[in-house]
């Protein structure tokens, strides 16, 4: 008997996604289940063929819905001058009971997306609920779907700033961003300008082991949430000091990236993303807390997210079947 596996390239995961907004619920429903233990997810497995890049396998299974699977991701900050995205990765699926493989999944677009709906989710439980000034450090493919997912859960936002070193990309995003979601757009000319005042600033610049972080901690007003996805690679260890409550979205992955030379001289997070969104861990301080929640990256959030992709896939006759 020949197996069949269904292969989704990125044209038709991109077809197959979701609205943000059912995204950004199972994103909630994924994070919850982790909290409560619910989970499978060893620290990620990684690589560094290159300076400053990383290959990483993110084995995840999630008990309750059966979604279990690996992701094989890249990335490798020299792309930009190749023509390339910085960020390369496919998914592997498995079903649960038998083990057998059922879809090959390409995982770019499923990484930014899962990304940004966990940075709304973040901001869902430890932003000020008030929140209408938003900011994107790193005007890339992460800074767009971040800004989408906030713009789900905070829909009243007021404006967004953006900043890159590159104007032309700072500039270009903005204009997306406005242009798409009807959100007024700002380019300040310097990564200060466009931090004072924001309620959630979201950092996304190439991670890297010698990073040259900028943002200090009189940037920040009170009751501003950070949630930088490139680790230590914007906020000065001061910040991070700054911080009332500083989390992570798993605390085995930060040990080990600590152990690897990142996040040096910065503070133990007191919490974790999933046990704040069950009700388990540290909620947002009272008043107008600064909150830092360095999210690394969730293996179960890449395989729920692709399940659910497989299986519209499969409702929908999407994608090519390949033998086994």
């Amino acid at each position: 008997m020949v197996h069949k596996v269904r292969y989704l390239s990125s044209e038709d995961v991109r077809s197959l996604m979701p609205p943000m907004k059912e995204v950004v619920e199972l994103v909630e429903e994924t994070l919850r289940h982790h909290g409560a233990g619910a989970t499978q997810m060893p620290a990620k497995i990684d690589l560094g063929p290159a300076p400053d890049s990383f290959l990483h396998a993110m084995p995840a299974f999630v008990q309750p819905t059966g979604a279990v699977g690996m992701k094989w991701v890249a990335g490798y900050p020299a792309n930009a001058d190749k023509g390339l995205p910085y960020i390369h990765g496919t998914l592997l699926l498995n079903d649960a009971e038998t083990g057998k493989p059922t879809g090959i999944l390409d995982a770019s677009v499923i990484t930014g997306v899962r990304t940004g709906a966990c940075t709304a989710v973040t901001a869902k439980h430890l932003a000020d609920p008030g929140s209408e000034v938003m900011t994107i450090i790193g005007c890339g493919v992460q800074g767009r779907t971040n800004i989408e997912a906030l713009l789900a859960v905070f829909p009243d936002t007021e404006r967004m700033l953006a900043y890159d070193i590159d104007p032309e990309r700072q500039a270009a995003f903005a204009d997306e961003i406005m242009q798409t979601f009807d959100v007024a757009s700002v380019i300040p000319p310097e990564p200060q300008e466009a931090c004072e005042g924001a309620h959630v600033i979201v950092t996304s610049l190439p991670i890297v082991k010698d990073p040259k972080p900028v943002i200090e901690p009189d940037w920040l007003q009170t009751g501003t949430l950070c949630v930088p996805l490139d680790f230590d690679a914007s906020f000065t260890p001061a910040a991070f000091e700054r911080a009332d409550l500083f989390v992570t979205d798993d605390l085995e992955q930060f040990e080990r990236y600590r152990s690897k030379g990142y996040f040096q001289g910065i503070p133990q997070p007191t919490g974790e993303l999933g046990k704040i969104v069950n009700g388990s861990g540290p909620a947002r301080p009272d008043g107008t807390p600064i909150v830092i929640s360095a999210n690394l990256g969730l293996g179960v959030l890449d395989v729920a997210l692709g399940a659910r992709i497989l299986a519209l896939a499969e409702q929908k006759g999407v994608g090519t079947e390949l033998p086994l």
